[in-house]
């Protein structure tokens, strides 16, 4: 019995549950020319510690994180810039539909903490680290890029 609980988790580890159940559908978002004073502010206000960057159009097409503003900013004493200079412009997004291990692997993957929650091509949602592990703290192998436990065993 548990060597065929091995050999299923060796293949694909899903835990049943889709993204959609447990992402944030309350997207907070910041324009393009707003500075980084204000973003920071914005997360502190918003309690997030991510913001998601609209251009003219006002459609998504960046993220910009605590991080960032530690590294492009504070640590370079860069204060009197924009969002839309330090934002990372490529999204990483995974489909509502995906199981939160997917969501954990591609987290590990990328070496990021938030991934973009799309359905038929539009941001619906966002989804963290913290939201994986408060919902299934097995997760946490995949986001640190390690196999997991039952994948680690050795079937005799």
């Amino acid at each position: 019995m548990l060597s065929v609980f091995v050999r299923y988790f060796r293949v694909k580890m899903e835990t049943g549950i889709k993204v959609a159940d447990c992402m944030r559908t309350s997207l907070v978002t910041v324009p393009e020319s707003t500075s980084v004073f204000i973003a920071a502010k914005k997360m502190a206000e918003s309690g997030v510690g991510s913001l998601l960057v609209t251009n003219s159009q006002n459609s998504i097409y960046g993220i910009i994180t605590e991080r960032d503003l530690v590294v492009k900013v504070l640590a370079l004493k860069n204060v009197n810039v924009t969002v839309k200079e330090i934002c990372t412009k490529t999204l990483i997004t995974i489909p509502v539909t995906d199981d939160i291990s997917t969501a954990a692997k591609l987290m590990g993957e990328k070496n990021v903490k938030r991934i973009v929650v799309t359905s038929q091509g539009k941001i619906v949602g966002l989804i963290s680290q913290k939201d994986l592990i408060s919902i299934a703290p097995s997760l946490y192998d995949y986001i640190a890029g390690e196999k997991p436990i039952a994948a680690k065993l050795k079937v005799y």
